[in-house]
Protein backbone atom coordinates (compact mmCIF):
# COMPACT_ATOMS: atom_id res chain seq x y z
CA UNK A 1 0.00 0.00 0.00
CA UNK A 2 2.71 2.25 0.76
CA UNK A 3 3.64 2.39 -2.64
CA UNK A 4 0.16 3.04 -4.19
CA UNK A 5 -0.56 5.91 -1.64
CA UNK A 6 1.94 8.88 -2.49
CA UNK A 7 3.28 10.53 0.17
CA UNK A 8 4.76 13.59 -1.27
CA UNK A 9 3.24 15.69 -4.51
CA UNK A 10 6.15 14.09 -7.34
CA UNK A 11 5.66 10.46 -8.67
CA UNK A 12 7.70 8.46 -11.01
CA UNK A 13 6.31 6.89 -13.25
CA UNK A 14 6.77 3.32 -13.89
CA UNK A 15 4.67 1.18 -15.97
CA UNK A 16 3.63 -2.42 -16.66
CA UNK A 17 4.83 -3.01 -20.36
CA UNK A 18 3.39 -6.26 -21.07
CA UNK A 19 0.04 -6.40 -22.12
CA UNK A 20 -2.35 -9.31 -21.16
CA UNK A 21 -5.70 -8.67 -23.45
CA UNK A 22 -8.13 -10.76 -23.18
CA UNK A 23 -7.29 -12.50 -19.87
CA UNK A 24 -9.98 -12.27 -17.17
CA UNK A 25 -9.10 -10.03 -14.69
CA UNK A 26 -8.80 -12.43 -11.48
CA UNK A 27 -5.79 -14.77 -10.14
CA UNK A 28 -5.90 -18.44 -10.56
CA UNK A 29 -5.78 -19.56 -6.48
CA UNK A 30 -4.58 -22.57 -5.07
CA UNK A 31 -6.42 -22.91 -1.56
CA UNK A 32 -4.75 -24.96 1.03
CA UNK A 33 -4.16 -26.00 4.26
CA UNK A 34 -0.95 -26.64 5.81
CA UNK A 35 -1.91 -28.34 9.03
CA UNK A 36 -4.33 -30.70 9.01
CA UNK A 37 -6.65 -29.42 12.70
CA UNK A 38 -10.08 -29.22 11.83
CA UNK A 39 -10.08 -25.41 12.62
CA UNK A 40 -7.39 -25.09 9.86
CA UNK A 41 -9.46 -27.03 7.21
CA UNK A 42 -12.80 -25.18 7.96
CA UNK A 43 -11.05 -21.96 7.09
CA UNK A 44 -9.47 -23.41 3.89
CA UNK A 45 -13.02 -24.72 2.73
CA UNK A 46 -15.08 -21.32 4.13
CA UNK A 47 -12.24 -19.56 2.19
CA UNK A 48 -12.36 -21.33 -0.75
CA UNK A 49 -16.13 -21.74 -1.38
CA UNK A 50 -15.82 -17.40 -0.21
CA UNK A 51 -13.37 -16.77 -3.58
CA UNK A 52 -15.48 -19.22 -6.25
CA UNK A 53 -19.08 -17.90 -5.22
CA UNK A 54 -18.10 -13.87 -5.38
CA UNK A 55 -16.26 -14.09 -8.50
CA UNK A 56 -13.02 -12.95 -6.45
CA UNK A 57 -10.66 -15.55 -8.10
CA UNK A 58 -10.89 -18.95 -9.86
CA UNK A 59 -9.91 -21.79 -7.74
CA UNK A 60 -7.89 -24.19 -8.51
CA UNK A 61 -8.65 -28.25 -7.71
CA UNK A 62 -7.15 -29.59 -4.75
CA UNK A 63 -3.35 -29.86 -4.97
CA UNK A 64 -2.19 -33.32 -5.52
CA UNK A 65 0.05 -35.14 -2.97
CA UNK A 66 3.21 -34.75 -4.89
CA UNK A 67 2.25 -30.58 -5.43
CA UNK A 68 2.00 -29.99 -2.12
CA UNK A 69 5.80 -29.99 -1.21
CA UNK A 70 7.51 -28.14 1.49
CA UNK A 71 5.91 -24.44 2.45
CA UNK A 72 8.89 -22.58 4.36
CA UNK A 73 9.10 -18.61 4.40
CA UNK A 74 11.62 -16.35 6.70
CA UNK A 75 10.23 -13.09 8.18
CA UNK A 76 10.52 -11.38 5.07
CA UNK A 77 8.27 -13.91 3.43
CA UNK A 78 11.24 -15.11 1.20
CA UNK A 79 10.82 -18.89 0.42
CA UNK A 80 13.53 -21.79 1.33
CA UNK A 81 15.18 -23.52 -1.46
CA UNK A 82 12.85 -26.75 -0.74
CA UNK A 83 9.49 -24.08 -1.30
CA UNK A 84 10.98 -22.47 -4.35
CA UNK A 85 11.24 -25.70 -6.22
CA UNK A 86 7.52 -26.26 -4.85
CA UNK A 87 6.58 -23.24 -6.23
CA UNK A 88 7.89 -24.40 -9.78
CA UNK A 89 5.74 -26.57 -9.79
CA UNK A 90 2.60 -24.70 -9.75
CA UNK A 91 2.53 -23.97 -13.51
CA UNK A 92 -1.13 -23.46 -13.58
CA UNK A 93 -1.60 -21.31 -10.61
CA UNK A 94 -1.08 -17.11 -9.90
CA UNK A 95 -1.45 -17.47 -6.25
CA UNK A 96 -1.06 -19.77 -3.46
CA UNK A 97 -3.38 -19.36 -0.09
CA UNK A 98 -2.14 -21.10 2.68
CA UNK A 99 -3.98 -22.04 5.92
CA UNK A 100 -2.62 -23.17 9.15
CA UNK A 101 -3.63 -22.81 12.90
CA UNK A 102 -0.52 -22.72 15.38
CA UNK A 103 -0.65 -22.11 19.12
CA UNK A 104 -4.29 -21.03 19.19
CA UNK A 105 -3.81 -18.57 16.09
CA UNK A 106 -5.16 -18.67 12.62
CA UNK A 107 -3.05 -17.84 10.32
CA UNK A 108 -3.19 -16.82 6.28
CA UNK A 109 -0.63 -16.40 4.10
CA UNK A 110 -0.71 -15.69 0.39
CA UNK A 111 1.95 -16.18 -1.90
CA UNK A 112 2.98 -14.96 -5.10
CA UNK A 113 4.15 -17.66 -7.54
CA UNK A 114 5.42 -16.48 -10.07
CA UNK A 115 7.68 -13.84 -7.90
CA UNK A 116 8.00 -16.27 -4.87
CA UNK A 117 7.36 -14.10 -2.11
CA UNK A 118 4.67 -13.78 -0.01
CA UNK A 119 2.16 -10.78 -0.15
CA UNK A 120 0.02 -11.19 2.45
CA UNK A 121 0.14 -13.03 6.40
CA UNK A 122 -1.67 -11.86 9.39
CA UNK A 123 -2.51 -14.32 12.08
CA UNK A 124 -5.21 -13.42 14.65
CA UNK A 125 -6.60 -15.65 17.49
CA UNK A 126 -8.87 -19.00 16.33
CA UNK A 127 -11.37 -17.19 18.32
CA UNK A 128 -11.21 -14.29 15.44
CA UNK A 129 -10.64 -15.84 12.49
CA UNK A 130 -13.67 -14.60 11.00
CA UNK A 131 -12.00 -11.22 11.48
CA UNK A 132 -8.75 -12.72 9.74
CA UNK A 133 -10.89 -14.24 6.65
CA UNK A 134 -12.33 -10.50 6.62
CA UNK A 135 -8.96 -8.83 6.18
CA UNK A 136 -7.59 -11.03 3.19
CA UNK A 137 -10.90 -10.89 1.77
CA UNK A 138 -10.70 -7.19 1.73
CA UNK A 139 -6.85 -7.54 0.91
CA UNK A 140 -7.70 -9.63 -2.16
CA UNK A 141 -10.79 -6.83 -3.78
CA UNK A 142 -7.44 -4.88 -3.96
CA UNK A 143 -5.60 -7.13 -5.45
CA UNK A 144 -8.21 -7.99 -8.29
CA UNK A 145 -8.56 -3.92 -8.66
CA UNK A 146 -5.05 -3.54 -9.52
CA UNK A 147 -5.15 -6.52 -11.93
CA UNK A 148 -8.39 -5.45 -13.69
CA UNK A 149 -6.76 -1.66 -14.18
CA UNK A 150 -3.57 -3.44 -15.75
CA UNK A 151 -5.03 -6.53 -17.58
CA UNK A 152 -8.55 -5.19 -18.82
CA UNK A 153 -7.94 -4.66 -23.18
CA UNK A 154 -6.52 -1.41 -24.36
CA UNK A 155 -8.18 0.51 -27.60
CA UNK A 156 -11.67 0.98 -28.45
CA UNK A 157 -13.45 1.24 -31.98
CA UNK A 158 -15.45 4.30 -30.95
CA UNK A 159 -12.96 6.56 -29.04
CA UNK A 160 -13.95 8.01 -26.26
CA UNK A 161 -10.83 9.62 -24.87
CA UNK A 162 -7.93 11.86 -26.63
CA UNK A 163 -4.75 12.30 -25.09
CA UNK A 164 -2.56 15.97 -26.11
CA UNK A 165 0.62 16.91 -24.99
CA UNK A 166 2.05 13.35 -24.26
CA UNK A 167 5.41 12.94 -26.00
CA UNK A 168 6.66 9.93 -27.38
CA UNK A 169 10.44 10.23 -25.24
CA UNK A 170 11.44 11.51 -21.84
CA UNK A 171 14.31 11.85 -20.26
CA UNK A 172 14.86 10.43 -16.78
CA UNK A 173 13.35 12.96 -14.36
CA UNK A 174 11.87 15.30 -16.76
CA UNK A 175 8.41 16.91 -15.59
CA UNK A 176 5.32 15.10 -17.14
CA UNK A 177 1.94 16.78 -17.75
CA UNK A 178 -0.61 15.96 -20.87
CA UNK A 179 -4.33 17.05 -21.26
CA UNK A 180 -7.30 14.99 -21.89
CA UNK A 181 -10.15 15.08 -23.98
CA UNK A 182 -13.43 13.27 -24.23
CA UNK A 183 -15.32 12.60 -26.89
CA UNK A 184 -18.55 12.67 -24.86
CA UNK A 185 -19.61 13.32 -21.54
CA UNK A 186 -18.04 10.84 -19.52
CA UNK A 187 -16.33 9.91 -16.14
CA UNK A 188 -12.89 9.61 -16.42
CA UNK A 189 -10.57 7.69 -14.48
CA UNK A 190 -6.64 8.38 -15.67
CA UNK A 191 -4.11 5.42 -14.24
CA UNK A 192 -0.33 4.33 -14.33
CA UNK A 193 0.11 0.82 -13.76
CA UNK A 194 3.70 -0.45 -12.02
CA UNK A 195 6.37 -1.90 -14.41
CA UNK A 196 6.88 -3.90 -11.55
CA UNK A 197 4.03 -6.60 -11.43
CA UNK A 198 4.39 -6.64 -7.84
CA UNK A 199 3.19 -2.33 -7.42
CA UNK A 200 0.06 -1.10 -7.41
CA UNK A 201 -1.31 1.08 -9.99
CA UNK A 202 -1.73 4.95 -8.66
CA UNK A 203 -4.61 6.79 -9.79
CA UNK A 204 -3.57 10.02 -11.57
CA UNK A 205 -7.19 11.54 -11.81
CA UNK A 206 -8.81 12.03 -10.31
CA UNK A 207 -6.82 12.93 -7.62
CA UNK A 208 -7.03 15.38 -4.27
CA UNK A 209 -7.04 18.47 -6.14
CA UNK A 210 -9.29 17.45 -9.17
CA UNK A 211 -11.59 15.43 -7.57
CA UNK A 212 -14.02 16.17 -10.47
CA UNK A 213 -13.75 13.66 -12.96
CA UNK A 214 -16.89 14.37 -15.40
CA UNK A 215 -15.51 15.84 -18.21
CA UNK A 216 -18.23 16.98 -20.95
CA UNK A 217 -18.04 16.79 -24.72
CA UNK A 218 -15.11 18.54 -26.18
CA UNK A 219 -13.76 19.82 -22.98
CA UNK A 220 -10.23 19.39 -22.17
CA UNK A 221 -8.49 18.77 -18.31
CA UNK A 222 -4.59 19.08 -17.86
CA UNK A 223 -3.29 15.84 -15.44
CA UNK A 224 -2.42 17.01 -13.47
CA UNK A 225 -2.43 20.50 -12.53
CA UNK A 226 0.24 22.93 -11.68
CA UNK A 227 -0.56 22.29 -8.35
CA UNK A 228 0.71 18.78 -8.54
CA UNK A 229 3.74 17.23 -10.66
CA UNK A 230 5.06 14.28 -11.44
CA UNK A 231 8.34 13.11 -13.06
CA UNK A 232 9.71 10.01 -15.85
CA UNK A 233 11.29 7.83 -13.69
CA UNK A 234 15.06 7.15 -13.38
CA UNK A 235 15.17 4.52 -15.11
CA UNK A 236 15.03 3.51 -18.76
CA UNK A 237 11.67 1.94 -19.68
CA UNK A 238 8.34 2.11 -21.69
CA UNK A 239 5.84 3.51 -19.82
CA UNK A 240 1.64 3.53 -20.08
CA UNK A 241 -0.98 5.98 -19.40
CA UNK A 242 -4.88 3.57 -19.43
CA UNK A 243 -7.68 6.12 -19.41
CA UNK A 244 -11.23 5.05 -18.81
CA UNK A 245 -14.54 6.00 -19.56
CA UNK A 246 -17.86 5.72 -18.31
CA UNK A 247 -21.30 7.13 -18.61
CA UNK A 248 -22.11 6.08 -15.15
CA UNK A 249 -19.54 6.83 -11.86
CA UNK A 250 -17.65 3.88 -10.22
CA UNK A 251 -19.78 4.10 -7.07
CA UNK A 252 -18.92 0.72 -6.10
CA UNK A 253 -15.46 2.06 -5.51
CA UNK A 254 -14.58 4.61 -2.99
CA UNK A 255 -11.50 7.33 -3.32
CA UNK A 256 -9.94 7.57 -0.15
CA UNK A 257 -6.35 9.61 0.58
CA UNK A 258 -5.03 11.62 3.43
CA UNK A 259 -5.16 15.56 3.21
CA UNK A 260 -1.24 15.52 2.70
CA UNK A 261 -1.25 13.39 -0.39
CA UNK A 262 -1.91 14.27 -3.73
CA UNK A 263 -3.27 10.99 -5.31
CA UNK A 264 -6.57 9.00 -4.00
CA UNK A 265 -6.23 5.31 -3.61
CA UNK A 266 -9.19 3.29 -5.64
CA UNK A 267 -10.34 0.80 -2.69
CA UNK A 268 -13.74 -1.71 -2.39
CA UNK A 269 -16.43 -0.49 0.35
CA UNK A 270 -15.06 -3.90 1.75
CA UNK A 271 -11.62 -2.07 2.59
CA UNK A 272 -13.33 1.68 3.85
CA UNK A 273 -15.97 0.00 5.47
CA UNK A 274 -18.54 2.13 3.51
CA UNK A 275 -21.88 0.67 4.13
CA UNK A 276 -23.09 1.43 0.55
CA UNK A 277 -25.58 -2.08 -0.82
CA UNK A 278 -24.22 -4.09 -3.34
CA UNK A 279 -24.91 -6.73 -5.39
CA UNK A 280 -23.56 -10.11 -3.75
CA UNK A 281 -20.64 -10.79 -6.68
CA UNK A 282 -20.79 -13.39 -8.66
CA UNK A 283 -18.17 -14.54 -11.73
CA UNK A 284 -20.27 -12.62 -14.12
CA UNK A 285 -20.73 -9.74 -12.29
CA UNK A 286 -17.62 -9.14 -10.00
CA UNK A 287 -16.43 -5.90 -8.30
CA UNK A 288 -14.56 -5.04 -11.35
CA UNK A 289 -17.18 -5.37 -13.67
CA UNK A 290 -17.60 -1.30 -14.19
CA UNK A 291 -13.49 -1.62 -15.12
CA UNK A 292 -13.94 -4.44 -17.75
CA UNK A 293 -17.05 -2.59 -19.48
CA UNK A 294 -15.41 1.03 -19.69
CA UNK A 295 -14.29 1.64 -22.75
CA UNK A 296 -10.27 2.07 -22.00
CA UNK A 297 -7.58 4.19 -24.13
CA UNK A 298 -3.63 3.57 -23.87
CA UNK A 299 -0.78 5.82 -24.84
CA UNK A 300 2.85 4.48 -24.33
CA UNK A 301 6.34 6.48 -24.59
CA UNK A 302 9.47 6.06 -23.63
CA UNK A 303 12.04 7.02 -21.17
CA UNK A 304 15.61 7.41 -21.79
CA UNK A 305 18.46 7.80 -19.54
CA UNK A 306 20.23 10.93 -19.01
Amino acid sequence: MKHFLILSSIISLSLFSSDKVGRLPVYRIAVEATSSSKEAITIRDFIREKIQSTGRGLVTPTLKESELGVWEFDKEGNPSEKTIISLERLTSTDKLLLVSTEDGQAVISFVDVLHKKVEYRTSLPDSLSKTLVSDFLGFLDKKNIYLALSETGSGSPNAQLRINSLKSTYIAGEPIRFEIESAEDNYVYVVLIPENQKGEPVLLFPNQFQNDNFIRKGDRVTIPDKRISFKASSTPSKDRIRAFASREEWKEFQLRGKKEDSFYRLLPPAVTGTKASIKPMVASNTLTASIEQSPVMEWEYQILSR
